[in-house]
């Protein structure tokens, strides 16, 4: 399994720092806000964005995945009735697919909670033919690109659409798109009615990508979670993809924590 960082909660620093945060500590992935390689998606300078690729690939680093795809654009909806705000919306993920595939990203996380909160009064039924409708054009587009679309559900006190693994894969199975697959992430997994390793069951015909992150939201091997049964469990069901460190917060300067978290789940990989 490969290890990424995300630049989550560093994404107030110049991304050039996040890179030597990220190379510094071990990392040879890492995982893009795509606010952070500049806006309008659509129409930023493409000069910056190849300036931005090569100053990652000379700390050897590559972009593998993004999330927080709307951090930039909150008034955004994926699951709305509003026509003009859908094509706004729709047509905003497929830029974004778009850049993912300039900076040569395999993974977009389509969590992005404010951004796909459905009308109150929308059964799960509307609310998802909402969002596959809006997911379609982005989706087509990823899958010419080899780009996987990785669905994130996400809790209630989030969102009101999506909120845990079971309707995660009930939206997949009925998009039923090559292109639209599952994020598992731990913190969430914590917070549903039962065990990662139940979750991965159900999740893994359609599971692509992996968020690790302490059920404190903190870096793994900096809270409580055990993270050894969870990559035991990983390892076992033949996953091989990345394992991206998704941290809303550290204790301490990320110089110090992100080192340690690597070490520690390096110290997890080696003895699952």
């Amino acid at each position: 399994m490969r290890l990424a960082v995300c630049n989550k909660t560093l994404d107030d620093r110049p991304i050039e720092a996040f890179f030597e945060l990220a190379a510094d500590a071990g990392f040879d992935a890492v995982e893009i806000i795509p606010g952070s390689l500049g806006t309008p998606i659509m129409d930023a300078d493409p000069a910056m964005r190849v300036q931005i690729l090569q100053v990652a690939r000379a700390m050897g680093l590559d972009f593998v995945a993004m999330n927080s795809l709307f951090e930039h654009a909150p008034h955004l909806n994926l699951v709305t009735r509003d026509e003009i705000l859908r094509q706004r919306s729709a047509d905003e993920l497929v830029a974004i697919v778009r850049l993912g595939s300039h900076m040569g990203v395999s993974t977009i996380v389509v969590g992005s909670p404010r951004q796909r909160h459905a009308p109150i009064d929308a059964t799960f039924a509307e609310a998802t033919d909402l969002f596959i409708a809006e997911l379609t054009p982005a989706a087509n587009l990823a899958q010419n690109l080899d780009i996987t679309l990785c669905l994130e559900p996400l809790v209630p006190s989030l969102t009101n659409f999506m909120n845990d693994t079971i309707e995660g894969i009930s939206v997949i199975q009925r998009m039923n798109h090559p292109a639209v697959k599952l994020v598992l992430d731990v913190k969430q997994i914590a917070r549903e009615s039962r065990s990662f390793e139940r979750a991965l069951d159900m999740a893994l015909p359609w599971l692509a990508h992996v968020h690790v992150n302490d059920a404190n939201m903190q870096a793994p091997g900096e809270g409580d979670t055990d993270f050894l049964p969870i990559v035991r469990a990983l390892k076992t069901a033949g996953y091989m993809g990345v394992m991206s460190i998704e941290a809303f917060g550290f204790s301490e300067d990320p110089k110090l924590v992100l080192p340690r978290s690597r070490k520690y789940l390096d110290a997890v990989i080696e003895a699952s």
